[in-house]
């Protein structure tokens, strides 16, 4: 059913536009501004406040989909959640206008629109005009990772429930990334653990789509220091990891690198669909 689910879902996600009603940060926006109005949370402690706002749509998703129905309608039910969950449609707009900025030779656009790809990383935005085309894939390629790559794992580990909670703690730390308080601290360390491990499984699978000798040693060097960033080992694996050799007119137009990046983490959504695909027949993936 994973597996079904996870075909279907890309299709759709690839074969049509999706309106914002079927984009879950609309949901999630109005859900936490629910929430900040409600006093028996507002009367807790921070970290209690971020608990509750987590978990409260993971447990209805569980609720809903594993105890109220079963069978077809819990697979209708998680894929529809699914499809909510999968991919971002303005960042799929802000790559295609990257590009046509870069066609146009127009640097100062191709700042801004990395700029408007968000700050919520330790991925810094390059002021270089030469640089305009690395900094804008590096952050392109960590979004992807969140919208596509952990979206997909969380989903085939722990079901519907998994992905809500993931992409609940992704948008609490989005909106709160801007401030100082303690909110955006504690969501900080509690996004590193989630994506400690899926970080490290979709570097590795950019390695083995990739040039896997030059990318393996940067990943292996970033397994014994866990507090590195996963934006940082993500982003420098795949650096390693394209097989591309620029030219030197290739490596002066800002769409370049983008364009290999976004190669490299399509063949790897792949790879991770064939090996879910094994798992399935292997009975390990229901």
């Amino acid at each position: 059913m994973v597996l079904i689910s996870l075909l279907l879902v890309l299709s759709l996600e690839r074969a049509i536009r999706k309106q914002p009603v079927w984009h879950v940060e609309n949901h999630l926006g109005q859900y936490l501004q629910w929430t900040q109005g409600q006093d028996w949370i507002a009367k807790q402690s921070v970290p209690i406040q971020l608990v509750l706002q987590i978990a409260l749509p993971v447990l209805v998703t569980f609720l809903v989909c594993q105890w109220l129905f079963g069978g077809f309608i819990s697979f209708v039910l998680q894929s529809v959640i699914l499809f909510l969950c999968l991919g971002s449609e303005p960042l799929r707009n802000t790559y295609r206008s990257f590009l046509q900025a870069a066609e146009r030779g127009d640097l100062e656009a191709c700042h801004l629109y990395t700029r408007e790809l968000g700050h919520c990383t330790s991925l810094e935005v390059a002021d270089e005009p030469t640089q305009q085309g690395k900094s804008f894939g590096q952050h392109l390629l960590w979004l992807n990772y969140q919208h596509y790559a952990a979206v997909i794992i969380f989903f085939t580990v722990f079901g519907a429930a998994g992905v809500i909670a993931y992409v609940t703690s992704r948008e609490c730390f989005r909106l709160w990334c801007e401030s100082d308080d303690e909110r955006k601290k504690g969501m900080a360390t509690w996004m590193h653990i989630l994506d400690w491990l899926p970080v490290r499984i979709t570097a590795f699978g950019l390695l083995l789509v990739g040039h896997f000798s030059r990318a393996l040693p940067t990943w292996l060097s970033y397994l014994t220091h866990p507090s590195i960033a996963g934006e940082k080992v993500l982003t420098e694996v795949a650096a390693q990891a394209e097989d591309v050799d620029f030219t030197e007119s290739q490596q002066a137009d800002p769409a370049c690198e983008p364009k290999a990046l976004v190669t490299l983490a399509k063949r790897n959504v792949m790879l991770l669909l064939s090996v879910i695909a094994v798992l399935t027949l292997l009975g390990l993936v229901n």
